[in-house]
């Protein structure tokens, strides 16, 4: 009888271990940095505005202010973008003043009453959004490879494809004129930029991450900043 509770509480020791350790895994080279912007930037094939300001970090809105872009924010290889404040101009309004999160701090207040925001995919939360870490900068969710990546809320695809280094397949989504959320390491692109989804849709199947896991690595930003995902999508 000593035996045998002694071995449950191996068994238990053993499971607690290994879901403590899914929630602190964070492999070094994994997607979610955001890169420190330069001073201008060299557009390249296959560039848009909100791509280029996803990278760096930026609000597109300040981007396109800054480079006197129209509304259309039209761009071209070879132009050169400026990715920092002209000397006297003026910045959009910061952020809400950040609130306490059990689990983390968001930048902003989640919204109030009823989450617009659904979950992009059913599997286990195995790295967790910590403002301060260049490599997580949104959350990563496991699930068998193959698995459907569904849009977390309803937007206009504003950029599908694999340029931003450290992110693999990319979609991100345009889901107001503040929040954007990113899809990351996808194993197949299912939308077309410039396609509106809804929030349920198929968007991508699940790929692997760069230590061969399979993964996506989703992000939310507000003006450019990223926040908790885990804020905005429901408890569960």
């Amino acid at each position: 009888m000593t035996r045998t509770l002694r071995s449950l509480g191996l068994c238990l020791v053993f499971l607690l271990a290994g879901c403590a350790g899914a929630l602190q895994w964070s492999p070094q080279q994994d997607g979610g940095a955001v890169e420190p912007a330069p001073a201008t930037y060299v557009v390249q094939k296959g560039d848009d505005v909100y791509a280029i300001a996803f990278r760096f970090g930026l609000d597109y809105h300040d981007v396109a202010a800054w480079n006197r872009l129209n509304r259309s924010y039209l761009i071209h290889p070879g132009d050169r973008l400026v990715l920092a404040a002209p000397a006297g101009s003026l910045h959009r309004a910061p952020a809400p003043a950040p609130v306490a999160a059990s689990h983390a701090v968001a930048s902003v207040p989640p919204p109030a009453g009823n989450s617009p925001w659904g979950w992009p995919v059913t599997g286990q939360v195995v790295r967790l959004f910590h403002a301060d870490s260049p490599l997580a900068k949104g959350i990563d969710i496991t699930a068998p490879r193959g698995t459907d990546i569904l849009a977390a809320a309803p937007g206009k695809v504003v950029y599908a494809g694999s340029g931003i280094i450290g992110y693999g397949k990319l979609i991100i989504i345009k889901n107001s004129e503040s929040f954007l959320s990113a899809y990351a390491d996808n194993d197949e692109i299912l939308v077309r930029e410039g396609e509106s989804v809804r929030m349920g849709d198929r968007i991508a199947t699940m790929g692997l991450g760069r230590d061969g896991r399979p993964l996506l690595h989703f992000e939310i930003r507000y003006d450019g900043k990223p926040v908790d995902p885990l804020a905005y999508l429901p408890k569960r």
